[in-house]
Protein backbone atom coordinates (compact mmCIF):
# COMPACT_ATOMS: atom_id res chain seq x y z
CA UNK A 1 0.00 0.00 0.00
CA UNK A 2 0.92 3.93 -0.38
CA UNK A 3 2.08 5.99 1.97
CA UNK A 4 -0.20 8.52 3.17
CA UNK A 5 -0.26 12.21 1.18
CA UNK A 6 0.72 15.47 2.89
CA UNK A 7 -2.82 15.86 2.67
CA UNK A 8 -3.79 12.54 4.45
CA UNK A 9 -1.10 13.86 6.87
CA UNK A 10 -2.38 16.85 7.59
CA UNK A 11 -6.23 16.01 8.25
CA UNK A 12 -4.98 13.15 10.69
CA UNK A 13 -2.81 15.45 12.61
CA UNK A 14 -5.64 18.20 12.77
CA UNK A 15 -7.96 15.79 14.04
CA UNK A 16 -5.66 14.43 16.59
CA UNK A 17 -5.16 18.12 17.88
CA UNK A 18 -8.94 18.21 18.36
CA UNK A 19 -8.53 15.37 20.31
CA UNK A 20 -6.11 16.84 22.57
CA UNK A 21 -8.08 19.74 22.83
CA UNK A 22 -10.98 18.25 23.76
CA UNK A 23 -9.99 15.83 26.72
CA UNK A 24 -12.28 13.15 26.23
CA UNK A 25 -10.74 11.40 28.97
CA UNK A 26 -11.58 14.09 31.40
CA UNK A 27 -14.97 12.40 31.52
CA UNK A 28 -14.86 8.67 29.97
CA UNK A 29 -13.10 5.81 30.59
CA UNK A 30 -11.19 2.67 29.05
CA UNK A 31 -14.78 0.56 29.32
CA UNK A 32 -16.64 3.07 27.50
CA UNK A 33 -16.25 0.79 24.24
CA UNK A 34 -17.68 2.02 20.78
CA UNK A 35 -17.21 0.99 17.24
CA UNK A 36 -16.12 2.57 13.97
CA UNK A 37 -17.28 1.24 10.64
CA UNK A 38 -14.63 1.57 8.07
CA UNK A 39 -16.28 3.54 5.52
CA UNK A 40 -13.61 2.45 2.41
CA UNK A 41 -14.31 -1.91 3.75
CA UNK A 42 -16.64 -1.95 6.22
CA UNK A 43 -13.99 -3.49 8.86
CA UNK A 44 -14.77 -2.18 12.31
CA UNK A 45 -12.50 -1.10 14.59
CA UNK A 46 -13.29 -1.32 18.27
CA UNK A 47 -12.39 2.05 20.25
CA UNK A 48 -11.79 3.34 23.77
CA UNK A 49 -10.43 6.31 24.63
CA UNK A 50 -7.17 6.32 26.76
CA UNK A 51 -6.38 8.71 29.66
CA UNK A 52 -8.59 7.77 32.67
CA UNK A 53 -5.88 6.41 34.53
CA UNK A 54 -3.07 9.66 33.79
CA UNK A 55 -0.49 7.67 32.26
CA UNK A 56 -1.69 6.97 28.42
CA UNK A 57 -3.63 9.42 26.58
CA UNK A 58 -5.20 8.56 23.03
CA UNK A 59 -7.26 6.56 21.16
CA UNK A 60 -6.85 2.59 20.74
CA UNK A 61 -8.58 0.97 17.96
CA UNK A 62 -8.70 -3.03 18.08
CA UNK A 63 -10.06 -3.93 14.41
CA UNK A 64 -11.95 -6.95 13.88
CA UNK A 65 -13.83 -9.39 15.38
CA UNK A 66 -10.27 -10.50 17.02
CA UNK A 67 -9.60 -7.12 18.27
CA UNK A 68 -12.64 -6.90 19.92
CA UNK A 69 -11.92 -9.99 21.35
CA UNK A 70 -9.11 -8.77 22.42
CA UNK A 71 -10.51 -6.20 23.98
CA UNK A 72 -12.60 -8.07 26.17
CA UNK A 73 -9.91 -9.83 27.38
CA UNK A 74 -7.85 -6.82 28.43
CA UNK A 75 -10.54 -4.95 29.96
CA UNK A 76 -11.73 -8.54 31.91
CA UNK A 77 -7.92 -9.28 32.59
CA UNK A 78 -8.01 -12.02 30.94
CA UNK A 79 -4.95 -11.83 29.78
CA UNK A 80 -1.76 -12.75 31.75
CA UNK A 81 1.14 -9.93 32.61
CA UNK A 82 4.05 -12.54 30.77
CA UNK A 83 1.56 -13.70 27.87
CA UNK A 84 3.19 -11.69 25.30
CA UNK A 85 1.80 -13.34 22.76
CA UNK A 86 -1.79 -12.79 23.04
CA UNK A 87 -1.11 -9.09 23.36
CA UNK A 88 0.96 -9.08 20.28
CA UNK A 89 -1.94 -10.82 18.01
CA UNK A 90 -3.85 -8.09 17.93
CA UNK A 91 -4.53 -5.94 15.18
CA UNK A 92 -4.02 -2.39 16.26
CA UNK A 93 -4.65 1.49 15.23
CA UNK A 94 -3.49 3.98 17.64
CA UNK A 95 -3.05 8.14 18.10
CA UNK A 96 -0.94 8.60 21.58
CA UNK A 97 -0.38 11.75 22.87
CA UNK A 98 3.58 11.17 24.33
CA UNK A 99 6.40 13.11 25.00
CA UNK A 100 8.66 14.12 22.55
CA UNK A 101 11.47 11.54 22.88
CA UNK A 102 8.92 8.99 21.49
CA UNK A 103 9.05 10.18 18.35
CA UNK A 104 11.08 8.83 15.30
CA UNK A 105 12.91 10.80 12.98
CA UNK A 106 9.95 9.74 9.96
CA UNK A 107 7.50 11.26 12.66
CA UNK A 108 9.03 14.40 13.29
CA UNK A 109 9.29 14.80 9.56
CA UNK A 110 6.18 14.78 8.77
CA UNK A 111 5.27 17.11 11.83
CA UNK A 112 7.78 19.88 10.00
CA UNK A 113 6.44 19.39 6.66
CA UNK A 114 3.16 20.49 7.96
CA UNK A 115 4.62 23.53 9.83
CA UNK A 116 3.62 22.56 13.20
CA UNK A 117 5.02 22.67 16.74
CA UNK A 118 3.95 21.71 19.70
CA UNK A 119 5.32 21.78 23.25
CA UNK A 120 5.34 19.75 26.64
CA UNK A 121 4.52 16.77 27.94
CA UNK A 122 1.70 14.63 26.39
CA UNK A 123 1.67 16.63 23.84
CA UNK A 124 3.21 15.29 20.80
CA UNK A 125 0.48 13.22 18.41
CA UNK A 126 2.12 9.59 17.89
CA UNK A 127 0.85 7.32 15.15
CA UNK A 128 1.09 3.23 14.57
CA UNK A 129 -0.21 0.47 13.08
CA UNK A 130 0.28 -2.67 14.38
CA UNK A 131 -0.57 -5.95 12.55
CA UNK A 132 -0.79 -9.20 14.38
CA UNK A 133 2.68 -10.52 15.45
CA UNK A 134 4.44 -7.19 14.45
CA UNK A 135 5.61 -4.11 15.99
CA UNK A 136 4.18 -1.56 15.81
CA UNK A 137 4.70 0.58 12.59
CA UNK A 138 3.90 3.64 10.76
CA UNK A 139 1.12 4.04 9.38
CA UNK A 140 -0.51 3.31 5.48
CA UNK A 141 -2.71 5.56 3.39
CA UNK A 142 -5.80 3.53 4.04
CA UNK A 143 -4.85 3.39 7.53
CA UNK A 144 -4.70 7.04 8.01
CA UNK A 145 -7.45 7.79 6.22
CA UNK A 146 -9.55 5.38 8.48
CA UNK A 147 -7.66 6.42 11.93
CA UNK A 148 -8.52 10.02 11.29
CA UNK A 149 -12.84 9.39 10.72
CA UNK A 150 -12.13 7.39 13.69
CA UNK A 151 -10.77 9.89 15.87
CA UNK A 152 -13.36 12.55 14.71
CA UNK A 153 -16.13 9.99 15.27
CA UNK A 154 -14.58 9.08 18.70
CA UNK A 155 -15.66 13.13 19.19
CA UNK A 156 -19.05 12.95 18.22
CA UNK A 157 -19.20 9.84 20.91
CA UNK A 158 -17.64 11.57 23.09
CA UNK A 159 -19.49 14.77 22.90
CA UNK A 160 -23.09 12.72 23.60
CA UNK A 161 -21.63 10.87 26.51
CA UNK A 162 -20.56 14.33 28.26
CA UNK A 163 -23.84 16.02 27.45
CA UNK A 164 -25.78 13.33 29.20
CA UNK A 165 -27.24 12.13 25.32
CA UNK A 166 -25.16 8.82 25.48
CA UNK A 167 -24.54 5.56 27.88
CA UNK A 168 -22.07 3.38 25.97
CA UNK A 169 -22.42 0.84 29.06
CA UNK A 170 -26.25 0.36 28.30
CA UNK A 171 -26.02 -1.71 25.78
CA UNK A 172 -23.10 -4.66 28.06
CA UNK A 173 -26.46 -6.58 29.16
CA UNK A 174 -27.59 -7.52 25.95
CA UNK A 175 -24.00 -8.04 23.95
CA UNK A 176 -24.31 -4.59 22.13
CA UNK A 177 -22.09 -1.50 21.21
CA UNK A 178 -22.88 1.47 20.32
CA UNK A 179 -21.41 1.56 15.97
CA UNK A 180 -21.19 4.61 13.82
CA UNK A 181 -21.11 4.01 10.29
CA UNK A 182 -21.03 6.10 7.01
CA UNK A 183 -24.11 5.72 4.96
CA UNK A 184 -25.66 8.05 2.23
CA UNK A 185 -23.35 10.99 2.69
CA UNK A 186 -23.65 11.28 6.38
CA UNK A 187 -22.18 9.38 9.53
CA UNK A 188 -24.89 7.67 11.40
CA UNK A 189 -25.03 5.60 14.37
CA UNK A 190 -26.99 2.50 15.61
CA UNK A 191 -26.83 -1.02 18.45
CA UNK A 192 -25.21 -3.75 16.94
CA UNK A 193 -24.45 -7.54 18.31
CA UNK A 194 -20.57 -7.66 19.68
CA UNK A 195 -18.88 -10.22 17.09
CA UNK A 196 -17.51 -13.38 18.46
CA UNK A 197 -13.86 -13.94 18.13
CA UNK A 198 -13.01 -17.85 16.94
CA UNK A 199 -9.51 -17.20 17.88
CA UNK A 200 -7.92 -18.54 21.43
CA UNK A 201 -11.28 -20.03 21.25
CA UNK A 202 -10.68 -23.25 19.75
CA UNK A 203 -12.18 -26.67 20.98
CA UNK A 204 -9.00 -29.57 22.00
CA UNK A 205 -8.20 -30.87 18.50
CA UNK A 206 -9.70 -35.05 18.80
CA UNK A 207 -7.98 -35.45 15.31
CA UNK A 208 -5.07 -35.09 13.37
CA UNK A 209 -4.17 -34.91 9.50
CA UNK A 210 -4.03 -38.18 8.25
CA UNK A 211 -0.97 -37.51 6.55
CA UNK A 212 0.46 -36.36 10.06
CA UNK A 213 -0.84 -39.05 11.66
CA UNK A 214 1.02 -41.69 9.24
CA UNK A 215 4.42 -40.22 10.09
CA UNK A 216 3.61 -40.01 13.51
CA UNK A 217 3.56 -43.72 13.64
CA UNK A 218 6.89 -44.10 11.47
CA UNK A 219 8.37 -42.20 13.87
CA UNK A 220 7.55 -44.24 17.18
CA UNK A 221 8.52 -47.45 15.19
CA UNK A 222 12.00 -45.82 14.25
CA UNK A 223 13.11 -44.27 17.59
CA UNK A 224 12.12 -47.48 19.61
CA UNK A 225 11.76 -47.07 23.32
CA UNK A 226 11.02 -43.84 25.02
CA UNK A 227 12.80 -42.47 27.78
CA UNK A 228 12.89 -39.49 30.75
CA UNK A 229 10.62 -36.51 29.94
CA UNK A 230 10.89 -33.28 28.51
CA UNK A 231 9.69 -29.80 29.38
CA UNK A 232 8.32 -28.29 26.62
CA UNK A 233 6.66 -24.91 25.48
CA UNK A 234 5.62 -22.61 22.87
CA UNK A 235 6.07 -18.81 23.38
CA UNK A 236 6.89 -14.87 21.54
CA UNK A 237 10.04 -14.33 21.86
CA UNK A 238 10.29 -10.22 22.23
CA UNK A 239 13.04 -9.93 19.98
CA UNK A 240 11.46 -8.24 16.55
CA UNK A 241 13.02 -9.76 13.24
CA UNK A 242 12.36 -7.39 10.17
CA UNK A 243 10.47 -8.89 7.32
CA UNK A 244 10.79 -8.87 3.77
CA UNK A 245 8.43 -5.65 4.33
CA UNK A 246 10.63 -3.77 6.31
CA UNK A 247 8.42 -4.35 8.84
CA UNK A 248 9.85 -6.20 12.17
CA UNK A 249 7.54 -9.08 13.61
CA UNK A 250 7.72 -11.20 16.88
CA UNK A 251 9.11 -14.76 16.04
CA UNK A 252 7.42 -17.73 18.08
CA UNK A 253 10.13 -20.12 20.05
CA UNK A 254 9.59 -23.98 20.37
CA UNK A 255 11.89 -24.73 23.41
CA UNK A 256 12.42 -28.23 24.85
CA UNK A 257 14.25 -29.55 27.60
CA UNK A 258 15.38 -32.23 29.41
CA UNK A 259 13.43 -32.41 32.97
CA UNK A 260 16.37 -33.44 35.03
CA UNK A 261 19.68 -32.23 33.65
CA UNK A 262 18.06 -28.69 32.08
CA UNK A 263 19.62 -29.66 28.26
CA UNK A 264 17.62 -28.49 25.44
CA UNK A 265 16.93 -30.94 23.18
CA UNK A 266 14.71 -29.23 20.45
CA UNK A 267 14.32 -25.21 19.59
CA UNK A 268 13.19 -23.53 16.29
CA UNK A 269 11.88 -20.26 15.73
CA UNK A 270 8.77 -19.29 13.63
CA UNK A 271 6.48 -16.39 12.39
CA UNK A 272 4.18 -15.87 14.63
CA UNK A 273 1.09 -16.38 12.09
CA UNK A 274 1.44 -19.83 12.20
CA UNK A 275 -2.26 -21.80 12.66
CA UNK A 276 -2.59 -24.42 14.72
CA UNK A 277 -1.83 -27.57 12.37
CA UNK A 278 1.62 -25.54 11.62
CA UNK A 279 2.57 -25.69 15.40
CA UNK A 280 2.06 -29.28 15.12
CA UNK A 281 4.53 -29.37 11.96
CA UNK A 282 7.21 -27.48 14.31
CA UNK A 283 6.63 -30.14 17.08
CA UNK A 284 6.87 -33.05 15.56
CA UNK A 285 10.05 -31.46 13.52
CA UNK A 286 11.39 -31.69 17.29
CA UNK A 287 10.71 -34.72 17.84
CA UNK A 288 12.13 -36.27 15.06
CA UNK A 289 15.45 -34.81 15.62
CA UNK A 290 15.66 -35.87 18.86
CA UNK A 291 17.71 -38.88 19.35
CA UNK A 292 15.07 -40.29 21.95
CA UNK A 293 10.87 -39.68 22.59
CA UNK A 294 10.24 -39.05 25.83
CA UNK A 295 8.28 -40.76 28.10
CA UNK A 296 6.75 -38.19 29.57
CA UNK A 297 6.08 -34.25 28.29
CA UNK A 298 5.46 -31.47 30.25
CA UNK A 299 3.97 -28.25 29.34
CA UNK A 300 2.58 -25.29 31.26
CA UNK A 301 -0.61 -24.15 29.47
CA UNK A 302 -4.12 -25.58 28.50
CA UNK A 303 -3.00 -23.48 25.22
CA UNK A 304 -0.09 -25.51 24.55
CA UNK A 305 -1.53 -28.98 25.74
CA UNK A 306 -3.99 -28.42 22.93
CA UNK A 307 -1.42 -28.08 20.31
CA UNK A 308 0.47 -30.89 21.71
CA UNK A 309 -2.10 -33.64 22.56
CA UNK A 310 -2.59 -35.28 19.29
CA UNK A 311 0.65 -35.85 19.13
CA UNK A 312 1.49 -37.25 22.17
CA UNK A 313 -1.47 -39.44 22.24
CA UNK A 314 -0.21 -41.32 19.13
CA UNK A 315 3.22 -41.82 20.44
CA UNK A 316 1.95 -42.87 23.77
CA UNK A 317 4.02 -39.89 25.82
CA UNK A 318 2.33 -39.00 28.90
CA UNK A 319 1.13 -35.42 28.69
CA UNK A 320 0.61 -33.17 32.08
CA UNK A 321 0.20 -29.82 32.69
CA UNK A 322 2.83 -28.54 35.33
CA UNK A 323 4.56 -25.26 36.00
CA UNK A 324 8.27 -25.59 34.12
CA UNK A 325 10.76 -24.91 36.36
CA UNK A 326 13.46 -26.04 34.24
CA UNK A 327 12.76 -24.87 30.98
CA UNK A 328 11.66 -21.37 32.99
CA UNK A 329 15.85 -21.44 33.31
CA UNK A 330 16.57 -21.92 30.24
CA UNK A 331 13.86 -19.33 28.50
CA UNK A 332 15.74 -16.91 31.08
CA UNK A 333 18.85 -17.48 29.60
CA UNK A 334 17.39 -17.24 26.38
CA UNK A 335 15.85 -13.74 27.10
CA UNK A 336 18.79 -12.44 28.24
CA UNK A 337 21.04 -14.00 25.00
CA UNK A 338 18.40 -11.90 22.53
CA UNK A 339 16.93 -9.30 24.73
CA UNK A 340 19.55 -8.15 26.77
CA UNK A 341 17.64 -8.98 30.01
CA UNK A 342 16.82 -11.04 32.63
CA UNK A 343 13.22 -12.33 32.11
Amino acid sequence: MSKPSKGDWSALYQAAIAFQQAEPWEWMGNEELFAIENPDDGEVGYGTILGSGGEEFGLGMFLGEDGYGEYKKLIEEEIEAGDIEESMMSHLLSMLLVDRGVLKKEDREVIRSLGLRFRGRNAWPFFRSQPPGYAPWFLEKGEAIFLTAAIQQALVVADEVRNGELDLLEGEAENLVLTRYYRGGKWKQEWRSVPISSRGNETYVEDIDPVKEAELYLLSDKVGAHSGSWEFDIFMLPVPIRSASGKLHFPICFLAVESKLGLVVGTNLTEPWLSLSGKQDEVIQILKESKQLPLEIRVESDKVKRIVEPITRILGIKLRVTPLSVLQEAKASLYERFCGRKL
